[in-house]
C-alpha cells in the first residue's frame, strides 16, 4: 500500500520538475600561427558551437606545447571566461577573443597540428585541434 502511494506521488510530481537544460558543444578545427623558433608566443583561433538549449562558459584552455595558454580579448587583455550562448556560435579570431599561446616549447611548424584541451562549465573538457599556418603580413 505504501509503495503504491509513493509511486502515485512520484507520477504526479515528475511533470512539475523543470527539464534539465543541456549545452551541446562542438569545436571546429582551428588555426595557430606558425613560429620561427622555440619558446615563442603565438595565437590560436577556432569556432565553438552550442546546439543545446543552455549556455555554457569556456573557462580555460591548455595547449600541451605551451608554458601557458590564455583566453584574451581583441586587445590582448585576459578574459576569465567566455559564454557560449544556446543555439549560438562563438568565433575566436585575430580581431576578437582568441588564444594566447605563451612560450611554445617547440617551433610551431607550418601544417603541424596542435592539440589543446578546452574546459567548459557544463560540458567539461573537449579536445580541439589547431592547424599551423603562416601568419598574415603586417
Amino acid at each position: 500500500m505504501k509503495l503504491r502511494s509513493i509511486a502515485l506521488g512520484l507520477a504526479l510530481l515528475l511533470p512539475a520538475l523543470p527539464a534539465c537544460a543541456d549545452a551541446v558543444l562542438t569545436l571546429d578545427h582551428g588555426t595557430v600561427w606558425q613560429t620561427a623558433k622555440d619558446n615563442q608566443d603565438t595565437e590560436g583561433f577556432l569556432q565553438i558551437h552550442n546546439t543545446g538549449d543552455a549556455p555554457d562558459s569556456l573557462t580555460s584552455v591548455s595547449c600541451s606545447i605551451a608554458a601557458s595558454t590564455v583566453l584574451a580579448d581583441a586587445g590582448g587583455k585576459t578574459l576569465p571566461s567566455l559564454v557560449i550562448p544556446p543555439g549560438g556560435t562563438v568565433t575566436l579570431s585575430a580581431n576578437g577573443p582568441h588564444l594566447l599561446i605563451n612560450d611554445a616549447r617547440y617551433k610551431v611548424k607550418r601544417d603541424g597540428i596542435l592539440p589543446c584541451a578546452f574546459s567548459f562549465t557544463r560540458t567539461g573538457s573537449l579536445i580541439g585541434y589547431l592547424n599551423a599556418v603562416t601568419p598574415p603580413h603586417k
